[in-house]
């Protein structure tokens, strides 16, 4: 009787129970219509988006649309947040379904190396507060980010956007001591490129100063007994520069790096200060009355200098755009 009692314990017993598998994460599929973008601000690196989130999901114990929040928000106060359906739709195939509407700013580091000709993307991050990888994934609807085709940005166009979903992990247990094992969040990410007209910022940013150099190298043409008008030419120029300089970054966030409009203004302050010299060595040779020399210095210097100004900046302007 004892043996045959024995298999039956041991088929009953926990320890030979089958163990269970692992529960596999609840998908919740995430859609994206951007309505608007406005008042892009450089020196804050915000600007304003108005954007529809759409989820849809099958279990009935998550809210995703109340639970997500957007990681890279700036002045979250000015954020309004609306829930189209008062509770989660129901939909016929057994979906849950709700649609969310934000307006607010947001904040996305600008890259300006290549200023006026740079390039950039305006971002929307989204994540889920609490669920991790192991409880949820975003999936991206089939038309994923949809633009309003009328959208505007005054000042840039608009290229063609996208929308990703990645894993994110944290370095940190936010100060959680219980050791759970270190998951990741799955995060969405809608991308609007975004690019300058080049010509119409070439001529806007890049003309004035093409003039006051045309200006400066007018001292080159001047006889050289007329030192006063010759110095005070270049003075006015490199004066000028200075101030354009000045009135452009007022418009611009403070960087720890030369932008492109800074390199072709060094390039300017480098014209002028040659031209003084070669005005200070051309003085030196009318005191020795030797004219012609100082005449024929002018203007291979006026050639020299032109040819290296345009060489310069035509590379740094190719290389940005």
């Amino acid at each position: 009787m004892r043996g045959l009692l024995l298999p039956f314990l041991l088929a009953c017993s926990p320890a030979s129970a089958a163990p269970q598998a692992p529960k596999s994460p609840a998908v919740v599929t995430v859609g994206a219509y951007l309505n608007d973008i406005q008042n892009l601000d450089l020196k804050s690196h915000s600007y304003s988006v108005d954007l529809y989130v759409w989820f849809r999901w099958k279990d009935k114990d998550l809210d995703p649309a109340s639970s997500f929040e957007f990681m890279n928000p700036f002045e979250l106060w000015g954020h309004v947040r609306t829930n189209a359906y008062e509770k989660p739709l129901r939909l016929p195939d057994g979906d849950y379904y709700q649609v969310v509407r934000n307006q607010g700013r947001f904040s996305h580091k600008l890259k300006l190396f290549d200023y006026p000709f740079d390039e950039q993307n305006l971002t929307v991050e989204i994540e889920d507060t609490d669920m991790t990888t192991d409880r949820m994934v975003y999936v991206l609807d089939p038309k994923g980010l949809v633009v309003n085709p009328s959208v505007e940005l005054p000042g840039f166009t608009l290229g063609q956007s996208e929308c990703r979903v990645s894993e994110i992990s944290y370095a940190t247990n936010f100060g959680d001591p219980r050791p759970p094992p270190r998951t990741a969040h799955s995060r969405v990410t809608l991308d609007v490129p975004i690019a300058r007209p080049v010509l119409t910022y070439g001529v806007k940013l890049l003309l004035p100063i093409v003039c006051v150099i045309f200006c400066a190298g007018l001292m080159f043409l001047f006889h050289p007994k007329h030192v006063d008008a010759r110095v005070e030419l270049g003075i006015t120029a490199l004066l000028t520069i200075v101030a354009l300089q000045i009135t452009l970054n007022d418009d611009l966030p403070e960087v720890a790096y030369l932008i492109l409009l800074d390199k072709i203004y060094l390039v300017a302050y480098m014209f002028v200060i040659a031209g003084l010299a070669v005005v200070v060595r051309t003085t030196w040779l009318l005191e020795k009355e030797e004219v012609e020399r100082a005449v024929r210095l002018d203007r291979r210097s006026l050639v020299f200098l032109a040819l290296c100004y345009l060489v310069t900046n035509l590379l740094l302007i190719y290389r940005a755009v």
